[in-house]
């Protein structure tokens, strides 16, 4: 009698991704692009599509105008200025394919708006293309994201349905689910952007590159590896 061995297959391991970035963080864009070459390089695991949750940067009390360089100071190091942080930026983004154009960016948006156009995209699983679509047109075509039109805009060329449309041209559908879900972020201690969360439990505050992304990864998906003698806080 033939016996026949079968090796059962080991289930593939599975990545689940929390992003918390806002549309207006340069170096949320920056580790969302070097994030996405890091899952480049991994192989037999199966990752899930990415959660986006929305953490506007600039105040919801503040109904005047930001500017951006003021704004950008403020998120800088002590001695550095901001010309050279944009010149930073600006390289960084070629490395990954981004072509910031600071000189466009005048004022910091309110993102809200734009943070509720991707949480109703989740109905047509086009959340993926409608976050990069924002980052671009506010980074590098220097479109004001806090305009109806440009989002319309936007929700169109993506190709979100015409219930996705209408929903968006109704303020109300999904504004409580965006304020929710900011007011819980900010009660976890977020205070800035941007922070990833790799299986519920290893964390990477603030901005990283593509081989910091391979670590984590690495560490979520192998426990057993040693972790960091430090953890971050939320940034």
């Amino acid at each position: 009698m033939n016996t026949q061995l079968v090796t059962a297959a080991s289930p593939r391991p599975v990545l689940e991704l929390d992003l918390i970035a806002d549309f207006a963080c340069p170096w949320s864009y920056l580790g969302k692009r070097s994030l996405e070459r890091a899952l480049g390089n991994l192989y037999g695991a199966q990752v899930n599509a990415m959660r986006w949750h929305g953490f506007t940067l600039k105040p919801t009390d503040r109904h005047d105008p930001v500017l951006w360089n003021d704004h950008l100071a403020t998120r800088l190091p002590q001695g550095i200025s901001v010309d050279f942080a944009q010149r930073s930026l600006e390289e960084a983004g070629r490395d990954a394919g981004i072509t910031f154009h600071f000189d466009q960016v005048k004022r910091l948006p309110d993102t809200r708006e734009a943070h509720r156009l991707v949480k109703l995209a989740a109905a047509d699983n086009r959340q993926g293309e409608v976050v990069d679509a924002l980052f671009s047109s506010f980074f590098e075509k220097g479109r004001d994201i806090e305009q109806r039109e440009v989002l319309e805009d936007v929700a169109r060329t993506c190709g979100l349905s015409a219930e996705t449309l209408a929903a968006f041209a109704d303020p109300a559908k999904g504004r409580d689910d965006v304020e929710a879900e900011e007011k819980r972020l900010r009660g976890m201690g977020v205070v800035t952007t941007p922070n990833l969360l790799i299986n519920g439990r290893v964390l990477v505050p603030g901005p990283a590159d593509v081989s910091t992304y391979l670590q984590a990864l690495d560490q979520a998906l192998f426990p057993q590896l040693t972790a960091p003698a430090e953890k971050g806080q939320l940034h």
